[in-house]
């Protein structure tokens, strides 16, 4: 399992060379979570719109909206898990590599021709997303 995570972070490392402006116009928008991995679980899959996370750059903010998992709405929303929510985020680089910060979280972008992963690392037991149009 661990060598297959490894491929596909080599994969999508090569295939997410982008200029800043091209991952601009490739994260804005809609996106579907179609799989979470990582952890100490195996892939959660989800059917398009049981969770979306729609990036918008002008305000630069991440609306996630959840509709199959519960979430106690007693306190304040936190960026874990996709618990839905606004959440003010920014995309640095640093080595060569575009990552998307949410408060003191960040992961890695990366693009494929499945669509984008976002990886807060996976390898040390955290998680990464997988996301289609």
């Amino acid at each position: 399992m661990k060598k297959l995570v490894v491929c596909l972070l080599c994969c999508s490392f090569v295939f997410s060379c982008k200029e800043p402006d091209d991952l601009a116009n490739s994260i804005e928008g809609k996106w579907n979570v179609t799989q979470v991995i990582g952890g100490f679980s195996q892939p959660i899959n989800y059917d398009f719109g049981d969770i979306t996370w729609f990036f918008n750059l002008d305000n630069k903010t991440v609306t996630i909206e959840n509709n199959v998992d519960v979430f106690n709405t007693y306190f304040i929303p936190s960026f874990s898990k996709n618990q839905g929510g606004v959440y003010n985020f920014e995309i640095i680089t640093e080595n060569n590599i575009d990552y998307f910060r949410v408060g003191d979280r960040k992961g890695i972008i990366s693009f494929n021709e499945q669509g984008l992963m976002i990886n807060y690392g996976i390898e040390s037991d955290d998680f990464a997303y997988i996301f289609k149009r």
